[in-house]
């Protein structure tokens, strides 16, 4: 009787000292007639940080920051310089009898644009306000504009490296 007492006491002091979350193991002893389902398995709770973070309101969430349009090489339209999912804007003054020119062109074309960059093809012969705003004096001059059209480095090219990581390095 007393060996049945202290298993009894061992029993129940292990299903009261046992984790609430911890599944309890049937054997064919203490199963009964009705047996209940196993609970799901739970998550590991996640720790929370002991103070909120401060947003930084001039940087955008995920979820406001707009997404990056795939890399594209494209001829010049007054519409083309603000087009939305593009960071980067490289106008490229492109005349098609200049040898340099074509040499930029296939490098451009031989590979993948980054994301969120064009590169937009201005024909240097007929463009000639956009060659006097930006102050473009020679074919295969790469100029990296804002999205308003501003100015913001320029780059000649002519008689340089041609590829595109040197287009992309040096505007």
């Amino acid at each position: 009787m007393i060996a049945i007492v202290a298993v009894l006491g061992g029993l129940v002091a292990v299903l009261l000292l046992r984790p609430a979350d911890a599944a309890v193991p049937v054997t064919e002893t203490m199963q009964t007639s009705s047996p209940e389902p196993e609970p799901a398995p739970q998550e590991e709770p996640v720790s929370e940080p002991s103070a909120p973070v401060a947003a930084d309101p001039d940087t955008p969430t995920a979820s406001e920051a707009p997404a990056l349009s795939a890399g594209r090489y494209v001829d010049y339209n007054s519409s083309v310089v603000a087009a939305s999912g593009y960071n980067e804007t490289i106008l490229f003054f492109h005349a098609a009898w200049c040898p340099e020119c074509r040499a930029f062109e296939r490098a451009i074309t031989a590979e993948s644009i980054p994301a969120g960059v064009q590169i937009v093809k201005v024909n240097y012969d007929s463009s000639d306000d956009l060659r006097q705003k930006y102050g473009v004096t020679i074919q295969s001059t790469f100029v990296k504009v804002a999205s308003n059209g501003d100015r913001v480095s320029t780059w000649v090219g002519y008689g340089r490296d041609k590829s595109l990581a040197a287009v992309l390095e040096n505007t």
